[in-house]
């Protein structure tokens, strides 16, 4: 009877062995798979970035205006930076917030600069396109730019509500409506969905609400230096 347990009890314990030999074989198997299966994502999310944010999708439809080719080589060179204003660069308000806020009489608006901006467009402007493009009115979106730049001395393009596209209640942007180059475009906004065909073209910006210590704008001058030299 003795020799009976023993036989059993060394029959068990061969066959949890082999249970436990099955699941490891099993479990390495799917390890495997599951490794391969995340190549192949990772191979095919890396081309469909590289596609979306190099490749021009589509040429418009619209007629284009005619181009001048003694300067298209130099500004294709360059970087093109696309700037949001309301919480990027501006902080409007319809009741004023704080002390630096000025109004506006044409859009009855009190706005505020924010700190380093004005640096930060001068730094810049030398190797740089630099384009305005807001979900903002036609007028509103006027009137802001003549604020920050009167001399119209920095801003190449401007764009609007009217070049947005409205989702959802939201208005999207779409960077090739600047019509520059998309791999040597980025744009800074405080909204990640503004630029949903374009995602990975962005730079995040802090939203600024009047911060008079803000300086986040220095970070992006950082940022764009950075990428001057790629």
């Amino acid at each position: 009877m003795e020799w009976k347990l023993l036989e059993d009890d060394s029959e068990k314990k061969q066959q949890k062995g082999k249970r436990n030999q099955q699941a490891s074989t099993s479990q390495n198997a799917s390890e495997t798979e599951i490794t391969g299966k995340l190549k192949c994502l990772k191979k095919i999310w890396n081309d469909f970035k590289r596609v979306l944010c190099v490749k021009k999708c589509y040429k418009y439809v619209n007629e284009q205006p005619e181009v001048d080719l003694d300067t298209i080589s130099t500004n294709n060179d360059k970087l093109t930076i696309v700037f949001d204003l309301d919480s990027t660069l501006v902080f409007s308000t319809r009741e004023k917030r704080f002390e630096e806020q000025c109004f506006m009489e044409r859009i009855k608006y009190y706005v505020a600069i924010r700190p380093y901006c004005r640096t930060l467009l001068e730094t810049i402007r030398p190797f740089c396109n630099i384009v305005i493009y807001s979900a903002g009115g036609r007028k509103y979106v006027h009137h802001i730019v003549e604020l920050l730049d009167g001399e119209k001395k920095f801003f190449d393009k401007v764009l609007s509500r009217d070049n947005c596209q409205l989702e959802n209640g939201f208005y999207i942007k779409d960077l090739r409506k600047t019509e520059y180059p998309l791999e040597r475009t980025v744009w800074i906004d405080d909204k990640v969905k503004s630029f949903p065909f374009q995602p990975y073209n962005g730079i995040v910006i802090k939203p600024w609400i009047g911060d008079p210590k803000d300086e986040e704008i220095l970070r992006i001058l950082k940022l764009i230096m950075h990428l001057k030299k790629e």
